[in-house]
């Protein structure tokens, strides 16, 4: 019994296949129409609607040093890996002057719009250090690609100086303030003992008495026997004497010290303000030197970016294609429902 019955499912199977075959035959016509609407439509939005795509390729060698020498010491960079560099190309600030420097401001781009024409990736190599990087940038044309790789460029070597040098001067603007206020009190101390070391001077005979200073230390001996000269260097003048020439080129170094740091302070003052009107205006004038300039040796690009020859999307071919699939599967679906709402398989 349950046999027969396996056998009447199978079959019942088997009839209802054989009807969606016939089905899907008869309507052949309606589905290849739709499978080509979808196609056309697909290829006329992939040709005529979607913009065309051309990309442009930096490939960025760092080579960043764990510390960098400056006039004002030597100074530990935070940054510690060749890759934290390089997602710094993304920074907010640098596209917002790529924005301007490419008048994308005026189309209303924004940060993130821009951020999404951009894709970092790596070069491999057998360094243990990743150092070879290789950044796309999107544009509508071929021109416009290469332009905006180079500005991108552009702004991030101008960057990378000023974050260093930011990071430089605020860390010598604060170490300069401390050894100032140190020397000022190690002045202020050396001036006090120079005053205290002149006043001893000034009470001390510069020459003793020898042969009152002999018969002060054998007493009632006979002094007939000594050769006694009337006056003699007082050797304490002489010491203190001493100490005053050491106290005054003392004096002396810790007033250059100070000149030359408040000279120092003076000029990262100025860097300061210079790095405040680059964030200000996008324009970096490092009036002060090169002292700062850490990219021109550490960052660099084997070729300059060139202009594309072919557009990188869309892929007409491949929009097509999927279009035509997805056309059919409508198709398809579409005679489906009617033969399966016909049949009354849905009470």
């Amino acid at each position: 019994m349950e046999q027969d019955w396996n056998n009447s499912l199978n079959t019942e199977d088997e009839i209802d296949l054989r009807e969606l075959i016939v089905v899907l035959w008869k309507h052949k016509i309606f589905i290849l129409s739709i499978t080509v609407i979808a196609a056309l439509l697909t290829g006329l939005v992939s040709f005529f609607v979607l913009s065309p795509v051309y990309e442009s390729k930096l490939n960025i060698v760092i080579n960043m040093p764990e510390t960098y020498q400056t006039k004002y010491g030597e100074y530990t960079l935070p940054i510690t890996t060749n890759q934290q560099y390089l997602n710094l190309i993304t920074s907010s600030d640098i596209l917002l002057q790529t924005i301007e420097d490419m008048d994308y401001d005026k189309k209303g781009m924004t940060i993130e719009d821009l951020r999404n024409q951009i894709s970092l990736g790596n070069i491999a190599n057998s360094n243990t250090e990743q150092n070879s990087f290789e950044v796309t940038v999107r544009a509508d044309h071929p021109d416009e690609a290469r332009k905006l790789a180079s500005s991108l460029y552009k702004n991030y070597l101008e960057f990378i100086n000023v974050t260093t040098a930011e990071g430089a001067i605020q860390y010598y603007i604060n170490y300069y303030t401390v050894q100032l206020s140190s020397l000022e009190d190690e002045l202020l101390t050396a001036k006090v003992v120079l005053e205290n070391n002149e006043a001893l001077l000034a009470e001390t005979p510069k020459t003793i008495h020898q042969r009152e200073v002999i018969d002060e230390i054998i007493g009632q001996v006979d002094s007939n026997d000594f050769i006694i000269l009337d006056e003699i260097i007082n050797p304490n003048y002489t010491a203190i004497e001493a100490d005053i020439i050491e106290n005054r080129q003392t004096i002396y170094e810790i007033e250059n010290s100070i000149s030359v740091y408040k000279g120092y302070l003076e000029e990262l003052a100025k860097g300061k303000e210079e790095i405040k009107q680059y964030y200000e205006t996008g324009i970096y004038e490092n009036s002060a030197g090169n002292i700062f300039m850490i990219s021109e040796t550490s960052v660099y690009l084997p070729a300059q970016p060139i202009t594309p020859s072919r557009k990188a999307g869309p892929n007409n071919g491949l929009n097509i294609a999927i279009g035509t699939i997805l056309g059919g599967m409508l198709g398809i679906f579409i005679i489906l429902i009617r033969w399966w709402w016909q049949k009354g398989y849905h009470n």
